[in-house]
């Protein structure tokens, strides 16, 4: 997706300070004006942002298990598979309220609903005021459109991809590994992918369904961290020291399965509670001019630090309904999980034992 929220936010707080009518301020005025559009902008892009980071959460809370029945001792499989958490209409759009920030507001002061990064395009306009009581002083600037029309087909969802191997230990205990190699490149990003789920067979413990040789019954626990971070380009467009972007989410899931199996179809199903914490900060320095202060040797500058500091925390109850095709060693599953955010999983494996 077309997306870089910290690229927008940075054109978003530039424009906030970059056309100030009539900016014949005093320094207590100007350091004011700084921390409060500092305050709105990250008030702002907490809820433009959030589906992105919900969905992302409940993503990877997905795809751990295509069965119920641990593999043997050595046995295992390797799946890929993707996760496609579907943006509710409700978290599509927010309700922008003037009274919820110090110095943006609508022109004529009555709150309207603005676009998130899952939303539409919008014509509506903001104004940034050095002093809600002076509504003379003031920036007009356009909000930020969503992400909905760009979108490659008509489902507004966030994506996910999932490598999971998948290994028997002993007495019915399955261990689920996702990991990815901490990625570095010259661009600057660095990305680190880790998960660990346990499986464990309940129906062994069960008299009357462990003789079941076609249902199973298992206790899952599975958490998974992802911690992205890349360098800002410093002037673009802020000039300043060490720019970064860092994301993170860490997510954890409770849940029972169960699953029957005749002859090479699987279905399965689980119902459990999961919970996931999303961040998204925006570190460093960056210095920002200040219209209308030029005295003959240039605008004076503002320096504005860790500037965006978005954290969430979601979750709750789940139920998820699946089915699997096993060919040879070819596994094919997919599922669908109600929670939050629902959630489609396609997936491809090698399966032994």
């Amino acid at each position: 997706m077309k997306f870089s929220s910290s690229k927008k936010l940075a054109v978003l707080l530039l424009v906030c300070i970059s056309v100030m009518a009539r900016a014949q301020v005093t320094t207590p005025e100007i350091q004011a004006y700084v921390e409060n559009v500092t305050f709105d902008a990250n008030t702002y892009m907490g809820h433009y942002i959030s589906p992105i980071l919900n969905g992302i959460g409940y993503g990877f809370n997905n795809g751990w298990y295509n069965t119920a029945r641990p593999h043997k001792s050595f046995g295992f499989d390797l799946t890929i598979s993707g996760n496609a958490a579907l943006v509710p209409t409700i978290d599509q759009s927010f309700s922008f309220d003037g009274n919820d920030y110090k110095v943006f507001d609508t022109p004529d002061g009555n709150p309207v609903n603005l676009p998130t990064v899952m939303g539409e395009t919008t014509t509506q306009e903001l104004r940034s005021y050095i002093d809600k009581n002076d509504p003379t002083v003031y920036v007009q600037f356009p909000v930020l459109d969503g992400i909905q029309n760009e979108l490659p087909i008509n489902l507004v969802a966030v994506p996910s991809p999932i490598v999971q191997l998948g290994v028997g230990i002993y007495k019915g205990t399955e261990v689920k590994v996702r990991w990815v190699p901490t990625i570095k490149n010259s661009a600057g990003i660095n990305y680190k992918y880790f998960g660990l789920g346990f499986m464990h067979s309940v129906s062994q413990w069960i008299p009357a369904v462990k003789d079941l040789e076609f249902l199973d019954i298992s206790a899952f626990v599975g958490f998974t961290n992802v911690d992205l971070n890349y360098e800002l380009t410093p002037g673009d467009p802020f000039k300043g020291q060490n720019q970064m972007a860092d994301f993170g989410i860490k997510t954890i899931t409770y849940e029972a399965i169960g699953s029957v199996t005749f002859s090479v179809f699987t279905g399965y199903v689980g119902i459990g509670f999961d919970n996931f914490k999303t961040n998204l900060n925006l570190n460093g320095d960056y210095e920002i001019k200040i219209p209308g202060t030029d005295t003959g040797n240039g605008e004076i500058t503002q320096t504005i630090s860790n500037p965006v500091a978005i954290n969430l925390n979601d979750g709750g109850f789940r139920a998820t309904a699946g089915v699997r095709l096993k060919l040879a060693v070819i596994t094919f599953h997919g599922a669908y999980t109600l929670q939050g955010y629902n959630t489609l999983n396609v997936g491809v494996g090698i399966n032994v034992r």
